[in-house]
């Protein structure tokens, strides 16, 4: 995997995290309720989930990669479809991000509990993982070697984006309200759609 390659990728990962979903107004609201502690237990729980969904989504693309190379590329023209499908989504969307309280004193391991919860209840997870990691794996070259620097990068990216989340609190619930939320979504939507159209011309080795 090239520099570029891989400045790409957290490019695109960092789109990827961004958006205020169930798991960032999750983070928000336990700082907001109890303080930063307690969001970023929240955020340890995110964390794990998304290992979780890391771990299933690299399984079947390392199954994908060895047991058929057309069906990998199958899968990998879906991932771009499944992109731009994010982006015209987001880009419709005009909900308001809505911020709810945790009940106050809740215990360490009940807040990672919930943050995995809410996390894994979200199916379409493993498919932002399938979809985006399925664009920069070269099917020419080892497997492992691109993991290594994949998977790392992006639970840093993660964990990142909601340490982010949980510090800054009810004020990214302030200030991404109502239109505000509706043209981040846009603009974000807008993004993910220009990189599901330009992902088939990515060149892989």
């Amino acid at each position: 995997m090239t520099f570029d390659d891989w400045a790409i990728f957290m490019a695109v990962w960092v789109l990827a995290s961004l958006p205020l979903g169930s798991n960032a107004l999750n983070c928000i609201s336990a700082s907001t309720a109890q303080g930063l502690g307690a969001g970023l237990w929240s955020v340890a729980g995110v964390t794990l989930a998304a290992m979780m969904h890391m771990s299933l989504a690299l399984t079947g693309l390392a199954a994908f990669m060895n047991a058929n190379p057309v069906l990998f590329e199958v899968i990998r023209w879906l991932g771009v479809g499944y992109l731009a499908w994010m982006g015209l989504a987001m880009f419709r969307s005009a909900k308001d991000a809505q911020i709810t309280r945790t009940s106050a004193g809740a215990k360490p391991w009940h807040l990672v509990r919930k943050a995995i919860l809410i996390s894994l209840s979200n199916p379409k997870s493993i498919f932002v993982w399938l979809a985006v990691f399925s664009q920069f794996i070269a099917t020419k070259e080892p497997l492992a070697p691109q993991l290594v620097i994949l998977a790392p990068s992006a639970l840093a990216v993660t964990i990142a984006v909601y340490v982010a989340y949980a510090t800054l609190g009810l004020g990214v619930g302030r200030v991404l309200a109502g239109r505000r939320k509706v043209w981040f979504d846009r603009i974000t939507g807008s993004t993910y759609l220009a990189f599901g159209l330009a992902a088939s011309d990515l060149r892989r080795g």
